[in-house]
């Protein structure tokens, strides 16, 4: 089972959504660093959101999802395939810092957390794309599991078309390997072809433009 996406919402605005997100308080995850990490991008309508995992060390002190090292291989990747502040947003399955950045294993705690803010906020922005970025954004949106096996396979929920990858740190701490070079590629083709679907890439036109997702 996937998420519920909510037909209708207690928010009359995204920036109220926003605001309340910012106090959550609701579970014990976000009290160990005391920083709600809101989402980055177009904030209205966007055509593409992008879901991460949680919260880093450098996401809590910054205050935008990822802006670390894994964040920085990923907005370069989107850069290169034309996704931008206009059009895309990145966000968490859980927008706070987990303790020791070790990702919760209860899984009651964290699905009433996808559905008071994750969930909700699909349904104001209502993308017509979802990237997924690893094996808890494959579990707690799609209800899957194994992310090498579901990797660059088109699934619809709700409406609207998602295309699960690897997470950028698994692509960096492959990148040394024998296979790190496969495995970064296939990040890419899976970017791409939802660049391609979304109309952002058009494959002969390699040019791109100097504008980065930031």
């Amino acid at each position: 089972m996937g998420i519920v996406i909510p037909e209708k919402v207690i928010y009359s605005s995204y920036q109220e959504f926003e605001e309340q997100k910012r106090l959550c308080k609701a579970c014990s995850v976000g009290s160990d660093y005391n920083c709600v990490v809101c989402s980055d991008g177009c904030k209205e309508k966007p055509i593409v959101m992008v879901v991460g995992e949680a919260a880093g060390q450098t996401e809590t002190e910054i205050g935008k999802p990822f802006v670390g090292k894994a964040g920085k291989l990923l907005r370069s990747k989107l850069n290169k395939f034309g996704f931008r502040t206009h059009n895309t947003i990145i966000t968490n399955v859980i927008p706070c810092r987990p303790l020791n950045n070790k990702f919760p294993d209860d899984t009651k705690m964290v699905q009433e957390c996808v559905n008071r803010w994750l969930a909700i906020e699909i349904s104001i922005l209502k993308p017509k794309f979802i990237i997924l970025l690893g094996n808890q954004p494959l579990k707690y949106v799609l209800g899957q599991s194994g992310i090498t096996s579901n990797r660059g396979i088109w699934y619809e929920h709700c409406g609207i078309k998602i295309m699960p990858t690897y997470h950028p740190s698994y692509v960096i701490r492959k990148l040394n390997m024998s296979d790190g070079a496969d495995i970064e590629a296939e990040f890419e083709m899976d970017l791409r072809e939802v660049a391609v679907a979304a109309n952002f890439f058009h494959p002969e036109n390699l040019t791109g433009v100097t504008c980065v997702v930031s």
